[in-house]
């Protein structure tokens, strides 16, 4: 087996526990990271990711995906563009045959792999990979497409209360979302005022608070949140949380604006999200903290 061929799960250090939909919020939130950093469309790093998009987030394609990589015979990059545009798997190119005439070994290229693993996937099929991040009012996640609200599937589900709510990993991937708009609010604020470091930092505070208190009481949610059909609710009366309440459900957020306590953000990061699972109906000790949950907003 060619050991060099691509495993998605392991590439893009994805958990294959998660669903179809939470492995695409993850490639679409790191994609988003790949364009704020300036890297182009046509870069490997994001043309690949765009392949594993739409490989992962359908579940015809990924049983197919799936199947192969456990028989030990995982695809090539021009097999994974296939099955993401046709949904269908080609046959391998056969190897040489040793009574073929040998060829003269090709000359080394120079790279262009930009430092990815995998190398730049190149274009045998005419119609291109399927493109999750076209059309998007903001960066390069399609609005239009299957990252639509509408069209997402349930991420969990907690029988006693008949309402969707999403994995844990889904939630990190909203919430590495938010964390880069939030970032960019600051940054534009920032930039315009001219603020020096201490201003600085006292707008992003301000930007942080407001981001995310401001979201859940005024709007129900945050923008990443809203964008992917979820609200942030109390569990008994279904209305939108109080700014008390929301403070107590991020306070450890917060911490990460404090260099010496952000390793507590990191710490509480882990703590909670271990604690988003089917035992605790996919509630985290923060939203038990504020009686509140994250779940699939209706109609």
């Amino acid at each position: 087996m060619n050991t060099n061929l691509p495993n998605l799960y392991t590439a893009f250090d994805l958990d294959r526990r998660d669903d179809c939909d939470a492995l695409g919020i993850v490639l679409s939130a790191r994609d988003l990271r790949l364009e704020q950093m300036g890297v182009l469309p046509d870069d490997p790093r994001r043309t690949q990711t765009v392949m594993a998009f739409s490989v992962l987030n359908d579940p015809t394609r990924r049983a197919l995906y799936d199947e192969k990589l456990d028989s030990g015979t995982p695809l090539t990059w021009d097999q994974i563009q296939h099955l993401g545009n046709f949904g269908t798997i080609p046959d391998a190119p056969p190897q040489q045959s040793f009574h073929q005439t040998p060829q003269p070994a090709p000359q080394p290229e120079p790279d262009t792999t930009f430092g990815y693993q995998f190398g730049q996937p190149t274009a045998e099929y005419s119609s291109p990979a399927f493109n999750p991040f076209d059309q998007q009012v903001h960066s390069s996640m399609a609005g239009s497409s299957a990252f639509s609200a509408s069209q997402v599937a349930p991420f969990g589900f907690d029988h006693t209360m008949n309402v969707q709510r999403p994995t844990a990993g889904a939630r990190l991937g909203m919430a590495w979302l938010d964390l880069i708009l939030a970032s960019m609010a600051s940054g534009i604020i920032v930039g315009i005022l001219g603020m020096n470091a201490f201003g600085g930092w006292i707008v992003t505070a301000l930007v942080m608070i407001a981001y995310v208190v401001g979201s859940e009481t005024v709007m129900g949610a945050t923008p990443a949140k809203k964008f992917f059909g979820y609200e942030v609710r109390d569990v008994d009366t279904h209305s939108r949380l109080s700014a008390q309440a929301s403070l107590k459900r991020n306070w450890w957020k917060f911490l990460n604006l404090v260099p010496p306590a952000s390793i507590v953000t990191l710490v509480m990061a882990g703590y909670y999200g271990s604690q988003i699972n089917e035992e605790n109906n996919m509630r985290g000790g923060h939203d038990k903290l504020a009686n509140a949950e994250v779940v699939k907003k209706q109609g």
